[in-house]
């Protein structure tokens, strides 16, 4: 074999590298950004689970208030309830879920309250007249928004 000829089979040989190693360095790519997608994915799939698993239990703490609410005072029962929905709050509170604050009276705040009724009274806005479920908050995002009877100014159209 010729010096020119070993040198064109040199540089061949040198272009495959480079293509293979491009190839590799895709490959190695590739594998990284489907590795970083599944770990997203899996965190979105434990996220969502999650979420789906604190709505079914913010209807147990849901019933727990509404069994506070219409049992009479002295009844047995009630220090019991009382202590259970205090115990799944806590739990709640724990895992980064809080009842969002709202108060009678307070401004209507479409981002975190969905208004289920509403009436025209003596207000200058629209404000929250009556609680009835409470809202909450995971991590710092909105679980369910709180759900509130909205009291309009005069003028206003009612809900």
């Amino acid at each position: 074999m010729s010096l020119g000829e070993c040198q064109v089979a040199l540089d061949a040989a040198r272009q495959e590298a480079a293509e293979l190693r491009d190839k590799y360095l895709r490959a190695e790519a590739e594998i990284e950004n489907t590795r970083k997608r599944a770990e997203r994915d899996a965190a979105a799939q434990v996220m969502r689970r999650l979420r789906d698993f604190s709505a079914r239990l913010l209807d147990v703490a849901d019933n727990l208030e509404r069994a506070l609410a219409h049992a009479p005072e002295g009844d047995a029962l009630r220090p019991g309830v009382r202590a259970t929905l205090q115990l799944l709050q806590a739990a709640l509170r724990q895992e980064g879920i809080v009842p969002i604050p709202v108060e009678i009276g307070a401004p209507f705040d479409p981002q975190l309250h969905e208004a289920v009724g509403g009436y025209t009274s003596n207000v200058t806005r629209e404000s929250v007249a009556e609680i009835t479920q409470t809202g909450y908050t995971f991590e710092g995002q909105l679980l369910r928004p709180a759900r509130v009877v909205v009291a309009l100014p005069e003028g206003a159209n009612e809900s």
